[in-house]
Parts: C-alpha cells; structure tokens; sequence
C-alpha cells in the first residue's frame, strides 16, 4: 500500500513555508527550491516538524533542522554545507573580510538563518527536492497540483513570487542575492528590476535594494573566490 502524505499540512507547507532566517535582515538570499526530499520518510518528518513547531514563514534553520534529525550541521565543528558555505562567503567578504574555513564554519554553526540574525535564505519554489528530476509527490499526494513538476512549477510560481515581491517592499533588505543564472527570468520578476550585466553577475538596483544574480554555488567549476569576488563587488556597489 502506498504512504500518503498528510494532503492539508502538505498545500499549507507548499503554500505557506518560505525558508529560514530573518525578513528584516541585511542580506537575503533566494534560490529555486531547498534539496534533500529524497524519500517519502524524510519529507514527512519535515512536514510534521513544521507543523510542530508552529507552521511558521520562516523557520529558525538550526533548530528545524534539529527537530527534523539533522544537527551535524551545528555541532561544535559542524560539517560544511556546500550551498551555504558559498553564501556565507558572500557575507563575509561583502564585510571586508579574507574568510577563512573556520570563519566560515562559525558563522554557519551560529549565525546562518536564525531569526535574529543579519540573513534571510528562501526559495522560489516550496517542496524539497534533491534534482529538478526527481519527483515523488505525485506517488503519494492526491493534490492535483503536484501530479508533476511542471504543473507544480506554474501552480506556485506565480503566488510566491507575488509574496516575495511583498516583502521585499516591507522590509527593503540591504542586498537580495540571487544564486542560479538560469533562473534570471524570475529573479527579474521577483525584484522588478532591469539587470545589467557585470563580469559573471548581473546587478540591479531599486531606492532601497541591491540586486545581485551569482552562479549557483553547486555549479560545476564555480569556486569559492568567485563568492569573494561577489562579496567585494556588492561591497563597492553599496557605497556607490
């Protein structure tokens, strides 16, 4: 017999959860959609820990992660996470910073993502997923809008892009970093903004925010200085 989701918690999550950290923080990061997802047991788990905890918008990322099973991320010399680490040099390099390793896993361990912290990190697109070619939801979800990853793709993008675009006009963060270049169409929706193209990034602006699109951290090729250099090229474009 095949497990089903809880369908209601499922399209409240989908419609509802937008990443982790702090709206009013400096820098906000969004990306396309969170990974992991690679079975029904874990995606489950991360449903019934958000429920748990409140059904929040955004969620704190260590604790979450805690509740979901997840701590090695946090621990005392917690293991890199191959996304953030990018980002995360981003932060510290836009702050004058050469970081180092061990920077970087501090600053992972204490400060990524917590609610009264300097970061934001959301995604466009709701549901975990480990590929844009893995898609198990329609196995175990009579949701009509997840029978495949296409309809699921036009169902969200419109409501979330609209609800980003919200928020950024409330709380008009400092610099908002966009991480995949393949995804400019609706980076450019999400910010309203024109883009205009500098080196390996694009950069646009508004009376209130910067705009920045990078490479994805998990490209093939992209290393971490390239995140320094972005650092240091959204610290010059702010004291402009």
């Amino acid at each position: 017999m095949t497990e089903r989701f809880d369908d209601q918690l499922l399209d409240e999550f989908a419609r509802t959860f937008y990443g982790y950290g702090n709206y009013s923080g400096q820098y906000w990061f969004i990306g396309m959609e969170e990974g992991g997802g690679n079975s029904f047991a874990e995606i489950a788990k991360r449903l019934n820990a958000w429920a748990k905890r409140g059904k929040r918008e955004l969620e704190d990322v260590a604790e979450y992660h805690a509740e979901v099973g997840i701590t090695h991320l946090f621990s005392e010399t917690p293991k890199l996470q191959p996304t953030w680490n990018k980002l995360i040099r981003i932060v510290l390099s836009t702050n004058g910073q050469v970081p180092t390793t061990e920077q970087v896993r501090e600053y992972q361990r204490t400060c990524l993502g917590r609610p009264n912290g300097d970061t934001c990190l959301v995604e466009i697109l709701p549901l975990p997923s480990p590929s844009t070619g893995h898609w198990l939801y329609a196995e175990h979800s009579q949701l009509s809008y997840l029978i495949d990853r296409e309809t699921y793709k036009q169902a969200c993008l419109t409501l979330r892009i609209a609800h980003l675009r919200q928020r950024i006009s409330e709380r008009r963060p400092s610099v908002v970093i966009f991480y995949s270049l393949s995804y400019r169409e609706h980076w450019q929706e999400v910010a309203g903004v024109d883009f205009r193209q500098e080196s390996d990034l694009y950069v646009g602006r508004n009376h209130t925010s910067l705009f920045v699109i990078t490479k994805h951290p998990a490209a093939k090729g992209v290393t971490s200085e390239y995140f320094h250099q972005v650092g240091k090229t959204i610290s010059e474009l702010s004291r402009q």
